[in-house]
């Protein structure tokens, strides 16, 4: 079993308020087309990852796709969105946690990065993959990513407030240009 890994840049925000340590943002954008390498250009579309929403606890947050560390936290929310799939996770209490928060606030980490199976995919005539169906296997926080600000953490908050989903909305308008 091979998985495979994306990463997507996106606006990640810390908020101040209650403790702080849900970090949310698009894990995958849908409809943008990007370059992987260069014998592969790919665009997920919506749907890919219909599945995944009743099993958000299962999927875990890591550093740079690195599964031979702990997880620093969880999905506690995923979903699917014009924009992309969004994910919300908890990072959990502890010295690595609040290290990679820290550097969330900071700017330093900003962009999402999945791990996925592909379960159905499409290429069209001009070489594009297109991914039908995924399974998603894990989000990283890395340092950069595939997609640009296409992906990336759009907050970190507590569980009273909400993501600004029209600035996410207007970042993805900008790349699909």
């Amino acid at each position: 079993m091979t998985i495979e890994t994306r990463a997507y840049g996106t606006d990640l925000e810390v908020r101040g308020t209650g403790d702080g340590r849900t970090i949310c943002g698009i894990c995958v954008p849908y409809d943008v087309e990007q370059r992987i390498h260069p014998q592969l250009t790919e665009v997920f579309r919506k749907g890919a990852f219909a599945n995944v929403a009743p099993n958000a606890h299962r999927v875990k947050l890591l550093v740079g796709h690195d599964a031979q560390a702990l997880p620093i936290g969880r999905a506690s929310l995923l979903r699917e969105d014009s924009a992309g799939l969004y994910g919300e996770f908890r990072v959990s209490k502890g010295q690595r946690g609040d290290d990679i928060l820290e550097l969330v606030r900071d700017g330093a980490l900003t962009e999402l990065s999945i791990g996925f199976q592909p379960l159905k995919d499409k290429r069209r005539q001009d070489g594009v993959v297109e991914r039908i169906a995924a399974h998603l296997a894990e989000v990283s926080l890395v340092t950069f990513g595939a997609y640009g600000h296409s992906a990336s953490v759009v907050g970190v908050r507590d569980t009273s407030t909400t993501p600004n989903m029209d600035a996410v909305q207007a970042i993805l308008k900008d790349l699909r240009r």
